[in-house]
């Protein structure tokens, strides 16, 4: 077998040293040095051995040198169209993720028939480009592009046309509170019920057959009510537990906010639709509402109510949040708080007083504002 051997022409040796040193791109450095090693003397073998940072098959190294003879520098570089093809090919990868998350999150009856969730299979028959892929190709393709296959959860949304202009009203009226505290103040109000049979949840007990128990109890279940107001700002909490949310125990949580905040000249009350807070006679004893969206009311409403009368006025003002939207309104997540605290698995079910109490015990410990509250509702960033 012949020796191989390259005899390089000065301008050879320049341009292969400059390549070796500064080549772009950096796989050429190693070809430009393995083709001087060989003018050098080196057999390629050697070269592909033991003279490169990486070890090589020696049919490589040859192949760079019989490429190299044939066409000089040029036949160091990749050919055109060689290599792996981009795993979104022909797309880029921008295009083909905008594509892909668009086809998911249509609904897929839309393309196939009447199933409601996609399968690899129908994804694969609805991109055509990657018709020739496989099915777990499809999964691997989907991965690359941060799409999983993800547990759903229940959702619901707003039909309020009006839900922008509501919470640009809402933003407003925080960011006054915010800017000037002495004046200003705006508190998230909602009411929620607790019973006295405990929920549902998980608890932690000995395996096999035995698990928690909700006791029911004997008798049949009762409802307390709670109506609170969150101050936005410092996480202080003002809680009234009743038997009934109705107008005169809402106007008695806003009398005690006010005796709250004496110094307010101005309370923003941030609240949802339920139709109690828009009662005639409630409307009478705040101040004038500078934004009203309207929402239809009982028609005996519209003439107010001889049973509660004139109610005394109170310095608030209505921030109405969108219908069906509870994920507007913070102090939900506080209910949810008490619930998982209290609420589920609890044993008090033939001690409906003491659970009352414990509920009222719970509320207390945010009075005068609490930082791990406004952080629990999402209000204080981490």
């Amino acid at each position: 077998m012949p020796r191989h051997t390259l005899d390089l022409t000065d301008e050879q040796k320049n341009t292969l040293c400059k390549l070796r040193d500064n080549g772009n791109p950096a796989y050429l450095r190693e070809r430009a040095a393995a083709i001087l090693k060989i003018g050098s003397g080196m057999s390629p073998h050697k070269v592909a051995m033991k003279s490169l940072l990486k070890k090589r098959k020696p049919d490589t190294v040859y192949s760079w040198l019989s490429r190299f003879r044939d066409q000089g520098i040029p036949g160091l570089f990749h050919k055109s169209g060689r290599g792996r093809k981009p795993a979104f090919a022909p797309k880029s990868a921008e295009d083909a993720e905008e594509e892909l998350q668009t086809i998911v999150g249509m609904s897929p009856d839309t393309h196939n028939g009447h199933p409601t969730r996609w399968t690899l299979q129908q994804i694969k028959e609805s991109v055509p480009w990657r018709t020739n892929i496989s099915v777990p190709g499809v999964h691997d393709i989907l991965s690359r592009l941060g799409i999983s296959y993800k547990r759903g959860r229940t959702y619901i949304h707003s039909p309020d046309v009006a839900s922008k202009e509501k919470m640009i009203c809402v933003a407003q009226a925080l960011e006054q509170a915010k800017q000037y505290p002495d004046t200003y103040v705006a508190l998230d109000e909602d009411e929620f019920a607790f019973h006295r049979r405990p929920t549902l949840a998980k608890d932690w007990t000995q395996r096999g057959t035995k698990e928690p128990l909700a006791h029911q109890g004997l008798g049949s279940d009762l409802t307390c009510f709670g109506i609170g107001a969150l101050n936005t700002h410092t996480g202080d909490v003002i809680y009234h537990q009743v038997e009934s949310a109705t107008v005169l125990a809402t106007h008695a949580l806003d009398t005690a906010v006010c005796e709250r905040y004496p110094h307010a000249k101005h309370i923003y009350m941030i609240q949802d639709n339920r139709p109690i807070h828009l009662h005639v006679r409630l409307l009478e004893a705040l101040l004038p509402q500078r934004s009203s969206f309207n929402k239809p009311l009982p028609p005996s409403w519209e003439k107010g109510s001889t049973k509660i009368g004139k109610l005394p006025q109170l310095p608030i003002e209505i921030g109405q949040l969108p219908t069906y939207a509870p994920w507007t309104n913070p102090i939900e997540k506080l209910w949810r708080w008490v619930r998982q605290s209290i609420g589920h698995l609890h044993r008090l079910t033939d001690d409906w007083e003491t659970l009352q109490q414990r509920v009222i015990a719970f509320m207390e410990q945010f009075i005068g504002g609490s930082r791990k509250l406004l952080r629990y509702v999402g209000l204080l960033p981490d």
